[in-house]
C-alpha cells in the first residue's frame, strides 16, 4: 500500500482552466469563441502561432482523420483544429492555418459542442510531438448564451522550480485578456474531470455534481473555488466587495474587471496553493458555494487529490 502511495504522489494530473462567458447575442457569442482560439491562443503562447504552422491544404468540410502534418521550412511547429459537430459522434479536423479561418468560424457558428485547437513542435524524426498548446470553446445546447473558454495542460507545467513558470505568464495573460474583453462569469482551476466539473462539483453526489444545472445559477452559487478564480459581481457584492476580499488575506491578487467581476488569484504560484492557502480562499466563499451531499476521495491510485478544496468531515454542507 505505501508503494501505490507512493507511486500516486509522483504522478502529475491534467489541469483544465475553464471561464464561463454569458451573452445573449448569438453573434458576439462566436466572435468570443473565434477569438479565444486564434488571439486567446497568441495570448497563451506569446506569440503568432497561426503564423509559426505554415501552409497546409483545409478542407473545406473538414476530415474525418487528424491532417497529415511534417516539418517545413521556416515552421518547426504543427497544429491542428478539431471540431465535434452537434448532435453526432463525428470530430472533425484541419490544419491550425490562416486558411482555415472561414471553417473554424462556421463550425462556431454551427455550435459545434466543442472546437479545439491544439499546437506543438515536430519531434528530431519529424513526427507529431506533445502538444504544448491545447485550448477549446464549448457549448452546450441546453445553455444557449454561455460557451466556456478552456485551456488543458498537465500540472507539472505550473510546478517548475524556482516559482513562477512561462506557462504560468501565458495563462495569466490569456486569461486577462478574455476577461477585459468578455463578459465573464465564473472561472475556476480544477483538475481535469469527465464532463468539465469543477473540484466541488466533482466531490459532490447527484444532481449537485452538475455542472449544466449549475452554470446559470453563476448570479447566486459559486461552482467551486480554485487557485485562480473569477467571482461575478453580484456574489462578489454578497462578499463586501473588492475592499472586503481584499482585507480576508486569501488572495495575492485581485482584480476588478470591466463586468465588475472579481478575478482572484491566490498563491503567487500555482504550486503554493494547497493547505492554509486553499482553507483561506474556502473560509472567504464557503457561504456562496453550491451545496450538497460529499462523497469520499477515491482511494485508488492515479486518482487526482483532493488538494484544492477542503472537504467537510460531516459530509453535508448546509445551503447558504
Amino acid at each position: 500500500m505505501e508503494i501505490l502511495h507512493a507511486l500516486d504522489a509522483s504522478l502529475s494530473h491534467g489541469l483544465v482552466v475553464e471561464l464561463t462567458a454569458f451573452d445573449p447575442d448569438q453573434d458576439r457569442l462566436s466572435e468570443c469563441a473565434v477569438q479565444w482560439l486564434t488571439q486567446g491562443v497568441r495570448e497563451l503562447a506569446g506569440r503568432d502561432v497561426l503564423g509559426e504552422v505554415g501552409r497546409y491544404r483545409v478542407a473545406e468540410r473538414g476530415t474525418p482523420r487528424f491532417p497529415s502534418m511534417s516539418p517545413r521550412t521556416g515552421s518547426n511547429r504543427w497544429g491542428c483544429v478539431a471540431a465535434a459537430p452537434p448532435g453526432t459522434f463525428e470530430v472533425r479536423y484541419n490544419p491550425y492555418t490562416p486558411d482555415v479561418l472561414p471553417w473554424l468560424r462556421q463550425v462556431v457558428d454551427d455550435r459545434a459542442e466543442s472546437v479545439s485547437v491544439t499546437s506543438g513542435v515536430f519531434t528530431q524524426d519529424g513526427d507529431i510531438g506533445d502538444s504544448d498548446i491545447s485550448l477549446s470553446a464549448t457549448f452546450d445546447e441546453e445553455l444557449p448564451e454561455y460557451v466556456k473558454l478552456v485551456v488543458k495542460l498537465d500540472e507539472r507545467e505550473l510546478l517548475a522550480l524556482g516559482g513562477a513558470t512561462p506557462v504560468q505568464d501565458g495563462l495569466l495573460r490569456s486569461v486577462r485578456w478574455a476577461c477585459d474583453r468578455y463578459d465573464v462569469v465564473f472561472g475556476h482551476v480544477s483538475y481535469h474531470h469527465a464532463g468539465e466539473e469543477t473540484e466541488v462539483e466533482y466531490f459532490l453526489k447527484g444532481s449537485a455534481s452538475d455542472p449544466t444545472a449549475n452554470t446559470p445559477r453563476w448570479r447566486s452559487h459559486l461552482r467551486g473555488y480554485s487557485w485562480l478564480m473569477v467571482v461575478p459581481a453580484q456574489i462578489a457584492g454578497r462578499l463586501g466587495g473588492a475592499d472586503a476580499v481584499r482585507a480576508s488575506g486569501a488572495f495575492c491578487s485581485i482584480t476588478v474587471l470591466p463586468n465588475r467581476a472579481l478575478l482572484l488569484q491566490a498563491t503567487r504560484t500555482f504550486g503554493e496553493y494547497r493547505g492554509a492557502a486553499v482553507a483561506n480562499v474556502h473560509r472567504v466563499v464557503r457561504d456562496v458555494l453550491i451545496s450538497g451531499e460529499f462523497r469520499k476521495p477515491s482511494p485508488l491510485p492515479g486518482v487526482s487529490p483532493p488538494d484544492m478544496i477542503v472537504l467537510p468531515d460531516s459530509g453535508r454542507v448546509e445551503a447558504p
